[in-house]
């Protein structure tokens, strides 16, 4: 997670124009008040509710929360500062239009171009700057696989950067988006992930071979640094069960407290166990995991980008497939994963991710050559509708679709 640090201050520091310097739209550094706030961040780590991969803020972990931070200026403890800039005004809607359809195409090839048309200068040069760290780390991790001829000398270290360079390659484009959309204009400051909470879900998972209906319930508890997670799943005639259960230790950033005013990043690390009986299958399988999960808010990146945050994760475990006659095989893992998102005002957020686990419920992506290599991609959101419930959606892709729908009581706000 310490890469995730370095790559955002160098393109924050690198190319930053000089206070005062900047041109009309730019940020230009704004002169400290020692009474006033100068920053606030735009989010915190989750973990508990996806694979990430699986996280919440951060890292929802299933989808999981990694951190929860408070906001407001730092006092030293640690955290990120962000400057606070005005957010370019009046800006067209049909500026705004054209510029978020050349932050789509050609945007996915030049950074920032999105943000450029809306004045957002310094903005785009941090986006290219971000998005050129993470081919450059692309290629510099697949490059040795190709030629070990995927050695495992070379996977171990190899996916974790190709990963994490794919998530600031892809996160780049996405945040250009953004900040060609004017979604600054919309962030307020979250809220915290609440001290505990409960679900109740239904999960429909659809591939090849079958349709099956789950019934999910999870719950999730913060005793301080310490955050622990239960999941289960079942089907319908019992053929299928599934259990998981996840602890978590936030090395850095603010408790949760489920109250308005969270922001910042953070990093968690993550241990995990799951058991899975499938009987039509007559397949028992186990897994233990352990991983390092880091959200880091953009505003840090850039004021044009509040509002949206940059989830990476890695780690590696063992599973255990168990078959009839006592058979089984044994294996290591890589988890690995990245995760975009944006806050929905202050009723939740909305993540777009990769998992790079292929032994879940939606499994890997069958794409030609990388089949057997790639994850799954999916879309998660929580959405606070009243009082402490909140529904939660998600849809995730791989040579299986996995759909769920639940409602979550978020406790001790």
């Amino acid at each position: 997670m310490l890469a995730l640090v370095m790559v955002a201050t160098f393109a924050r520091l690198a190319i930053a124009a000089p206070d005062g310097a900047g041109a009309p739209g730019e940020h230009a550094e704004q002169p400290r008040n020692e009474a006033g706030p100068t920053g606030e961040g735009a989010g915190d780590p989750r973990d508990g509710e996806a694979p990430t991969g699986e996280g919440s803020a951060a890292p929802r972990d299933g989808e999981g929360r990694t951190g929860e931070g408070a906001g407001g200026p730092r006092d030293g403890a640690g955290d990120l500062h962000v400057d606070q800039g005005a957010v370019t005004p009046s800006v067209s809607v049909g500026r705004r239009a054209a510029a978020v359809a050349v932050a789509i195409f050609p945007g996915i090839l030049v950074r920032g171009a999105g943000s450029w048309i809306v004045g957002e200068h310094r903005a785009a040069k941090r986006l290219a700057a971000t998005g050129a760290i993470g081919f450059a780390a692309l290629v510099a991790g697949i490059l040795p696989i190709r030629v070990g001829g995927s050695s495992p000398y070379t996977i171990w270290p190899g996916v974790p950067i190709v990963v994490s360079g794919t998530g600031l390659f892809m996160s780049s484009w996405l945040g250009d988006i953004w900040a060609a959309a004017g979604g600054a204009r919309w962030a307020t400051t979250p809220v915290a992930v609440p001290p505990w909470s409960v679900e109740v879900a239904t999960t429909w998972q659809h591939d090849a071979y079958r349709e099956r209906a789950l019934l999910h319930a999870a719950g999730h508890l913060e005793l301080g640094r310490l955050g622990l997670d239960g999941a289960g799943y079942i089907d319908a005639r019992n053929a299928f069960r599934l259990g998981e259960a996840r602890a978590r230790w936030r090395l850095w950033g603010a408790a949760a407290t489920g109250r308005a005013g969270a922001a910042g990043s953070g990093v968690v690390v993550r241990a995990t166990a799951r058991l899975e009986r499938d009987d039509p299958d007559r397949v028992t399988l186990a897994t233990a995991e352990a991983d390092l999960l880091g959200r880091l808010a953009l505003d840090w990146l850039d004021p044009a980008l509040r509002g949206s945050f940059l989830e990476l994760s890695a780690g590696g475990g063992m599973s255990r497939t168990g078959y009839p006659e006592g058979r089984h095989d044994t294996e290591a893992i890589l988890v690995a994963g990245f995760a975009w998102g944006a806050y929905l005002g202050d009723r939740g957020e909305l993540r777009l991710y990769y998992d790079h686990r292929r032994n879940g419920l939606a499994g890997g992506l069958a794409a030609s050559h990388a089949a057997g290599f790639l994850g799954s991609f999916g879309a998660s959101t929580e959405l606070r509708v009243r009082g402490p419930w909140a529904v939660h959606g998600e849809l995730q892709i791989g040579d299986a679709w996995v759909t769920t729908l639940g409602l979550r009581y978020l406790g001790g706000r």
